[in-house]
């Protein structure tokens, strides 16, 4: 968990403060750190990739010294409003002023809220405690107070948004409940009463007891899950593994469930089924493999690819698109190559660029690659 504002270390001692989370919007990935340091140093852009570990009251630990802190990127924001010819999300009022303290006003102009992260890529978006929180109808329904990544993936899942009231009620938000990420502000999918019935975030410093009677409550079951990865944070656990039907995956989540101390579940368990739909649906989305249908079964994360082509160009790029398949460990080819089997077809022969390779197929004259 990044608690904003938790200290942050380098391995020669304290370098700072953590001040934003920079994510990518498109893979919810958390590229970046800004830390703010002392004065003299400012603000740096530190990669998540140099992350060490993160203590159970939010202290970040890298594993970089402060003299490489202090040489990486400087971060600096800044804000203005602008006057724009074409609209924006507010209108200023001029005013003269004359001798005897008169006013004539002048009529609104429109105006936009502009700012400038020097430091970051533009597609990059900051969030930060305090960052602004709305509905998809615009109500602005509580702020974030603190970030839940996954350490290996670098991969943000959850926010815990502080909502408004006295009571300061905080409920944890999954990334996947985020319809837009903004500059300092996130746009949910949830109503204001989707979002007020979340499950509530409860502070514990008993994740390591959870995340160990979990894994015997799976044990106990005999379903053998293939890299079983629990991660728990703050009672909210996040399976991911592979398992060999559907039916053991939900047998593992309903064991998960039935943990005390566990407050929600977040399955990523793979099955054969699905890699199998997957690496189907990459197929289908080729322009060169989506002509050839061919069959694939996965066993134990080990795909078979059955079917016939016209060419071994064609074959090379269906056996590479299996083999490149998430979850899938290794493809075995059970593909024939009969050109006299597509002899009939008189398609004009095109070029089509697949990844980095251009193959040589036939294309029907109507369809484009």
């Amino acid at each position: 968990m990044f608690k904003i504002g938790s200290s942050v270390y380098a391995v020669d001692g304290p370098v700072g403060k953590l001040q934003y989370v920079v994510l990518n919007p498109h893979t919810r990935e958390v590229s970046d750190l800004v830390v703010k340091c002392d004065p003299f140093t400012g603000s740096r852009v530190v990669s998540a990739r140099y992350i060490d570990h993160v203590d159970d009251d939010g202290s970040i630990h890298l594993t970089v010294d402060k003299d490489f802190v202090r040489r990486t990127r400087k971060f600096d924001h800044k804000e203005f409003v602008t006057v724009t010819d074409d609209g924006g999300v507010g209108s200023e009022q001029l005013f003269w002023q004359d001798l005897y303290g008169l006013a004539a006003p002048e009529a609104p102009k429109p105006v936009s809220k502009v700012h400038i992260d020097r430091g970051l890529n533009e597609e990059d978006v900051l969030v930060g405690k305090g960052s602004r929180v709305y509905t998809a109808l615009g109500e602005r329904v509580g702020v974030v107070d603190h970030v839940v990544i996954d350490h290996d993936a670098h991969e943000l899942l959850y926010l815990v948004v502080r909502l408004p009231g006295i009571r300061r009620r905080r409920v944890i938000v999954a990334a996947s409940q985020v319809k837009e990420w903004e500059h300092d502000a996130v746009v949910l999918n949830l109503d204001r009463d989707a979002l007020a019935s979340l499950p509530p975030y409860v502070p514990s410093k008993h994740d390591a007891t959870v995340a160990q009677l979990v894994r015997q409550a799976i044990a106990a079951l005999g379903v053998d899950v293939e890299n079983l990865g629990v991660f728990v944070d703050r009672g909210h656990v996040l399976l991911r593994g592979h398992a060999s039907t559907q039916d053991d995956r939900r047998r593992v989540e309903a064991a998960t469930r039935s943990v005390s101390g566990v407050l929600s579940v977040s399955n990523e368990i793979t099955t054969d089924r699905e890699l199998e739909m997957r690496a189907q649906q990459r197929l289908l989305a080729d322009p060169v493999a989506s002509l050839y249908p061919v069959d694939v079964i996965v066993k134990n994360r080990i795909a078979t690819v059955i079917g016939k082509v016209p060419s071994t160009a064609v074959q090379d790029v269906i056996l590479e698109i299996v083999r490149n398949t998430p979850g899938i460990v290794s493809a075995i080819d059970e593909i024939s190559v009969d050109a006299l089997a597509f002899a009939d077809e008189e398609f004009p022969a095109r070029l089509v660029a697949t990844g980095k390779n251009s193959v040589p197929v036939t294309l029907p004259a109507t369809q484009e690659p």
